[in-house]
């Protein structure tokens, strides 16, 4: 009672400032406008900044008070009806919350009247809240034996009978208020009464759905007359923004509460535990069937999107229904099919319906796609129909597909797990490979509405438009997608052995690619989807056996080359061109694997396996040379030569451990990097080859033992310079880079390597030397090559030689200096940034300007 007495103690201070703010703005002076003065504006006030601008305006002031003053009634009536009730006899009681009541509830017609329609929206308000304290006081009290009556059903009549009697009373005094509320406090009779009843989830679903029809069913009784072009509905709300407000609330409302219904009663059939729990399941359900069908077909005035959910829902509950009563009729695991199975089958008629109404027509000029030209709400009930059923059904076929996901899943990852396991060198157990039919006739059922519906559409925009119509496209390519695994997976569900079902989705893959071979050009990419899963989940399911790897990789290979040289020898469009591409690049990685599954299946090392890899590399360059010389095929080279560089790189790898296979490999690869330098579109690859030897001549100067390089590399260095200055005279245009860039790193690199080891003076001295003079002449001839070779060099050494003195240095001096002087440095940057910046340019400019 405290906390009541504080609340109404504080909205009675807040009414009495609210109403002095009112009084002191009307009581205000009325400023008297000043002529301006020269130069000033006219609008503005002499003297000042002008009146400060109104935080409140009139309206707002105006609702604010109204509904401080209601809630002030609505306090001052409770605590009246909870401290003062017992004061007063019965007949005291009742006078005076009758008076109150009917007090507030009559003083809305003079105060409309008198233009106040606020205080009369507020009044209606104070005598609705009255109503409800009247029901509960008259409870209390115990008159007429309502003490005795069940708290929720009483509740459950009182609120039905004020939500009818604020809906009577709203529409009888033209408010605008009393409606909405009467139309929100509907909510609560189904359920209150439903729980008097002590009914179950299936009971509570049923009263949901039933208010939700009601509530429709009233909607379309009020706006008839607005439809038919009648005076009605909009002049007792106030007017049409009024109307339009109001009906699109109630559908939100209305829309909700028969989704909250329909949730309930599918997720207790989905689970119900017996037959005659899924029988009442029924009730709800057939009432939601019900209420979308009318809502579709029986109310032409709402808009088509609408029309089109309810239909929706009918059908999801029509699914559920149906599948709930198979579930107890159908064997053990395919209660997943039950559902899936009257999903497929209205989504494939709701697809022709769709075709025969005209939805998936191409559009009329000015509208958007499918929608009528006629107007956005006047569309055939037919049409809203079929898309409301194509959309919910398609739905309900997706989410049984993600129940038996896991299930196919597993299935197609069985025999790559046994492969992790063979190849990872372990001797795995015996395994089987299995799959329950259940998940697959779901597969087969989504992949049959796919093509239904890929046939309807593409015959509907015709033949001309049938490659360029994306949903034709996409539902095309979704239905291949779909029946790959469907048709791949149905030989496991029939236990055939793992190589028979290998063999299978081996064959398909390549009949797949004859297709493609014989007819290029005709729905290519549907076709390459279904190649490219075909071929992947044989690759995959191959690797559970040594023997399998060997002949599918292989068979792959041989197929993807023939590809790959039929489809560049046409003239044909841009997607073809990538396929042979793919194709030829795919046939040497295809190779590679071969190779190193052949290594271990040899029971070969690692590392001698990968000259096997290496080998296969070598091929693929001498390949993409000589195909390089056919007209058209230049793209096809370029692919087959870049998978043949990736080959090398995984062979050089391979070796990584074993320095003298790496020794060697590295040679192999120079010498590959050299000959493939002789192409005159690849002489940049003289210098990869040429540092690949390098590298190899250092791991194997490094095996020896070697601690003076330069009398190895000198040779060298001599011979690149003296093959590179030749170049340089007889080549003009020939850069400093290919012509020495061999030659100088080809010893001070080894050396420079070499030096940081050595604790003697001569080699530094000697390299310092040589860098010196190789950058001078560098300068002189203004060459990149020397100056940045020379100059990075000599820049090494000399750090080189200055880093035991920097290091004792730095050990002598306190911490802090370090850290001082890298701070003054940085604002000496920072000071200077521009000025370094333009200098760092010009420099960069002068070395490339450098050949």
């Amino acid at each position: 009672m405290s906390a009541l007495d504080a609340r109404r103690q504080w909205l009675a201070q807040r009414h009495a400032e609210l109403l002095a703010a009112l009084r002191a703005r009307r009581d205000a002076p009325t400023e008297i406008p000043v002529a301006a003065s020269a130069g000033a504006p006219a609008s503005a006030p002499v003297g000042g900044g002008g009146p400060a601008a109104r935080e409140l305006s009139a309206p707002s002031a105006r609702t604010a008070l109204l509904i401080v003053g209601g809630v002030l009634v609505v306090v001052a009536a409770v605590v009246f009806t909870v401290v003062s009730w017992g004061r007063l006899g019965i007949g005291g009681r009742a006078a005076v919350l009758l008076a109150l009541t009917a007090c507030a509830l009559a003083l809305p017609r003079p105060l409309r009247r008198r233009q106040l329609t606020a205080t009369a929206e507020a009044s209606a308000a104070v005598g609705l809240a009255l109503v409800l304290l009247d029901g509960y006081a008259a409870r209390q009290a115990g008159l007429g034996g309502l003490d005795r009556v069940g708290t929720a059903g009483y509740w459950a009549v009182l609120t039905a009978l004020t939500a009818v009697g604020a809906a009577v009373y709203g529409w009888w005094q033209r408010l605008r208020l009393p409606l909405p509320v009467g139309f929100l406090m509907a909510r609560l009779p189904g359920l209150l009464g439903t729980a008097a009843w002590g009914g179950t989830t299936e009971d509570y679903a049923t009263a949901v759905i039933a208010t939700a029809a009601v509530d429709f069913a009233v909607l379309s009784v009020l706006t008839a007359r607005d439809a038919a072009g009648q005076a009605g509905f909009r002049e007792r709300v106030g007017g049409e923004r009024a109307a339009s407000t109001l009906v699109t609330v109630a559908r939100a409302v209305g829309g909700g509460w028969a989704l909250l219904g329909g949730v309930l009663a599918v997720g207790y059939a989905v689970v119900a535990p017996s037959p005659a729990a899924v029988v009442r399941a029924w009730v709800p359900l057939g009432l939601l069937v019900l209420l979308g069908m009318a809502l579709c077909r029986g109310f032409r005035t709402l808009p088509f999107a609408l029309r089109a959910a309810g239909e929706g829902v009918a059908a999801v509950a029509l699914i559920v229904a149906v599948g709930a009563g198979l579930r107890y009729v159908t064997p053990s695991g395919w209660a997943v099919v039950g559902y899936a199975a009257p999903a497929a089958l209205l989504a494939a008629w709701a697809a022709v319906s769709c075709a025969r109404s005209g939805r998936w027509a191409k559009p009329a000029t000015g509208g958007p796609a499918g929608e009528p030209t006629g107007g956005p709400f006047a569309p055939p009930s037919r049409a809203a129909a079929a898309m409301g059923e194509l959309v919910a059904a398609s739905t309900a076929l997706l989410l049984t597909g993600v129940v038996v996901l896991p299930e196919l899943a597993h299935a197609l990852i069985r025999p790559v797990a046994h492969g992790v396991a063979l190849w990872g060198g372990s001797h795995p157990p015996r395994w089987s490979w299995q799959l329950a039919t259940a998940p697959l006739v779901v597969l087969w059922l989504s992949a049959a509405v796919l093509a239904v519906m890929a046939g309807l559409r593409a015959r509907a925009v015709g033949d001309g438009d049938r490659h360029t119509d994306r949903l034709a496209n996409a539902l095309r390519n979704a239905q291949a997608l779909t029946a790959v695994p469907a048709v791949l997976l149905l030989p496991v569900a029939l236990g055939l052995p793992y190589a028979w079902v290998l063999a299978a989705a081996a064959v398909a893959a390549i009949s797949v690619a004859v297709d493609v071979v014989r007819r290029p050009d005709a729905a290519l990419i549907p076709r390459l989807l279904v190649l490219v899963a075909t071929g992947a989940l044989a690759l995959l399911w191959a690797s559970a056996g040594r023997a399998a790897v060997l002949a599918v990789w292989g068979t792959f290979a041989a197929s993807a080359a023939v590809l790959a040289h039929v489809l560049s020898a046409t003239t044909s469009p841009p997607a073809v061109r990538a396929t042979a591409r793919g194709s030829g690049a795919f046939a040497v990685l295809a190779l590679g694997v071969e190779a190193v599954a052949s290594g271990a299946t040899a029971g070969l090392p690692g590392h001698v396996t990968a000259f096997a890899v290496l080998a296969v590399a070598v091929f693929a360059a001498g390949a993409a040379a000589a195909w390089h010389r056919v007209p058209g095929r230049g793209q096809v080279s370029t692919a087959v030569e870049g998978a043949g560089y990736t080959l090398a790189a995984i062979a050089v790898a391979l070796t990584a451990l074993h320095p003298d296979a790496l020794s060697l490999a590295l040679a192999v690869t120079g010498v590959a990097g050299l000959a493939v330098a002789l192409r005159p579109d690849r002489r940049r690859a003289a210098l990869v080859g040429t540092g690949l030897l390098i590298a190899s001549s250092w791991v194997r100067l490094a095996l020896a033992g070697v601690s003076a390089p330069e009398a190895y590399t000198l040779p060298i260095t001599a011979a690149a310079l003296v093959i590179g200055h030749r170049r340089r005279t007889s080549t003009p245009g020939t850069g400093s880079w290919p012509a020495y860039g061999a030659g100088l790193g080809a010893t001070m690199l080894p050396s420079l390597a070499a030096m940081w080891s050595d604790e003697n003076w001569v080699r530094p001295l000697l390299l310092g030397a040589a860098a010196l003079l190789a950058t001078v002449a560098g300068v002189r001839t203004r060459l990149q090559a020397p100056l940045v070779v020379g100059g990075g060099v000599l820049v090494l050494v000399g750090l080189h030689e200055l880093a035991p003195t920097v290091v004792q240095v730095f050990g002598l001096l306190p911490r802090w200096v370090p850290v001082a002087a890298a701070g003054l440095l940085l604002l000496l940057l920072g000071a200077t940034y521009e000025k370094r910046i333009d200098e760092a340019r010009r420099l960069r400019d002068t070395v490339r300007s450098m050949t």
